[in-house]
C-alpha cells in the first residue's frame, strides 16, 4: 500500500542516487578522534592512558551511569592523548580485534536484563537520536507499536536506504529482539515506494506475520520526521500514541550484537555535495575524521561543508570532527554554486 501524508513536497534524490547502491569502505584514517561528551550532561571517564596499545572493539571510555554508553575503540594503535574531552588514537591498521563471543545462551533465552546489558557494552544506539538503545527500551509504560524507518526523505542522504537494502531478514530479527524487550508484537514498518526491492524483500519475509504492518510510502519531503511518521503510518500524532521509532541500521547493529557479539564500531555515512562528483554511501569506522571521507570522494579543498541533511544539517568549519554514531551524511561543495536554493543550513 502507498500513502503519503498531505502538504509534503514531492522530491528526487540528489544527482540520481541509487538507493540500493553498494556501501563502499574507505581509506583507512591515520588518526581517529572519540568524544568523552556523550548528551548534555554527560561525560565520560577515560579507561586507557596515553602511549598504550588498544584494540579494535576494545573499550577506551565509560562511565557508571544508566543513561551513558562506552566509547569503543573502531582501531587498533596507540592512544596519542587523553584530555577532559578527547581520547586520540594513531591507527597502526592492522585491525587487531579486541576478543569478543556471541553470548554464551541463545537470545531467546536471555532476560530482558541481559539483553540491554548486551546491547549496552556493544554500544547501540539509535542512529537517528544518539539515545542509547538500552535506554529507549527501558520504557516506563509499555509503548503501543515499535515504528521501523528505513529512509530519510532529505533528498541528499540515503544511508538508511542503503543499511535496509538487502538486511530485511536481519532488520526483522533485531525487530523481535526489541518487540521481546518490550513485551509487544506490534510494530509499523515504512519504506519509499521507489525502494521496490527492499519492499519486496521485507513482504516476502513478513508474508506469514500479521502483527508486523508495512507500508510503501511516496518520496515526500519531510516524510521521515518522527511526528510526520508516526503521524502517517499511525493517523495519530506523536504526542497522542506512545511509540518507540527505529532505524534500520539500529535493528541490524541489535541483530548483528546478539549472533555474533561484535560491538558496534562503524557508521553507515552518505557523501554527497557537488553535481560533478558522484555520491556515494560508506561503512565508516566511528572516529574518522570528516576530512578523510571527504577526500576518498574526491572533495579536495570544498568551501562549505555540512554535518547531516541539505535541509537539517549543520555547517562545519573543523574537518578533524570525527564521525559518530549518529552521523547520516556528509555534504560537501566545492563550488558554492551548487548549493540548492531549499538549503537549510545552520
Amino acid at each position: 500500500m502507498s500513502i503519503s501524508f498531505s502538504g509534503a513536497k514531492k522530491y528526487k534524490k540528489h544527482n540520481g542516487f541509487s538507493k540500493s547502491a553498494r556501501i563502499k569502505t574507505p581509506l583507512p584514517s591515520p588518526i581517529h578522534f572519540y568524544s568523552l561528551h556523550q548528551g548534555r550532561n554527560i561525560l565520560l571517564q577515560p579507561t586507557v592512558k596515553k602511549g598504550e596499545r588498544i584494540l579494535l572493539g576494545q573499550k577506551i571510555a565509560d562511565l557508571n551511569s544508566f543513561d551513558a554508553i562506552p566509547v569503543l575503540s573502531s582501531v587498533s594503535g596507540r592512544v596519542v592523548s587523553v584530555t577532559a574531552d578527547m581520547i586520540s588514537v594513531e591507527n597502526d591498521m592492522l585491525m587487531d580485534q579486541y576478543p569478543y563471543a556471541p553470548p554464551d545462551k541463545s537470545y531467546d533465552t536471555l532476560t530482558t536484563r541481559e539483553l540491554l546489558w548486551i546491547l549496552r557494552e556493544s554500544a547501540v544506539c539509535e542512529v537517528r537520536s544518539g539515545i542509547p538503545v538500552h535506554v529507549l527500551l527501558s520504557c516506563e509504560k509499555t509503548p503501543e507499536c515499535v515504528i521501523v524507518c528505513c529512509f530519510d526523505s532529505d533528498p541528499y542522504v540515503s544511508s538508511p536506504q542503503a543499511a535496509a537494502a538487502g538486511n530485511a531478514e536481519k532488520i526483522l530479527k533485531g525487530l523481535s529482539i526489541v518487540l521481546r524487550i518490550l513485551g509487544i508484537k506490534k510494530a509499523v514498518i515504512g519504506v519509499e515506494n521507489d525502494t521496490k526491492k527492499i519492499y519486496s524483500d521485507f513482504k516476502y519475509h513478513l508474508r506469514y506475520n500479521t502483527d508486523i504492518s508495512l507500508y510503501s510510502l511516496k518520496a515526500r519531503y519531510p516524510q521521515s520526521r518522527s511526528d510526520i511518521l508516526v503521524k502517517t503510518l499511525t493517523g495519530k500524532s506523536i504526542d497522542a500514541i506512545n511509540t518507540v521509532i527505529l532505524s534500520s541500521e539500529t535493528l541490524c547493529n541489535i541483530a548483528n550484537v546478539l549472533e555474533s557479539g561484535q560491538p558496534v564500531t562503524d557508521k553507515i555515512v552518505t557523501v554527497s555535495g557537488d553535481d560533478i562528483l558522484p555520491p556515494n554511501n560508506y561503512l565508516v569506522p566511528t572516529g574518522a575524521p570528516i576530512a578523510s571521507l571527504l577526500t576518498n570522494s574526491g572533495y579536495t579543498s570544498p568551501s562549505i561543508v555540512v554535518n547531516g541533511g541539505i535541509t537539517d544539517g549543520r555547517r562545519i568549519t573543523d574537518l578533524d570532527e570525527p564521525i559518530t554514531g549518529i552521523t547520516k551524511a556528509i555534504i560537501a561543495f566545492n563550488n558554492k554554486n551548487n548549493i540548492p536554493r531549499y538549503a537549510k543550513i545552520h
